[in-house]
């Protein structure tokens, strides 16, 4: 990573959000999608991580947001 370059803080945002924030800064960032073992959920993708690969570029791992479940 670059002295004093800013990492975007996009935990917990939806994903469309979050990359847009992260372009805004400069970032180029690839989504990686993950899944519980069990069930199904329908609700927004929201980042989970944010992974620095090099400086400059991203991984952004999205879930999907189950519905009444709170952290």
């Amino acid at each position: 990573m670059v002295k004093g370059e800013q990492i975007p803080d996009v935990l917990a945002l939806e994903v469309e959000e979050a990359l847009s924030l992260c372009h805004l800064l400069g970032w180029r960032v690839q989504v990686q999608t993950t899944a519980p073992p069990r069930g199904n959920p329908r609700g927004p993708q929201r980042v989970v991580r944010f992974t620095v690969i090099a400086p400059g570029k991203g991984v952004l791992t999205v879930a999907r947001e189950e519905a009444g479940k709170e952290v």
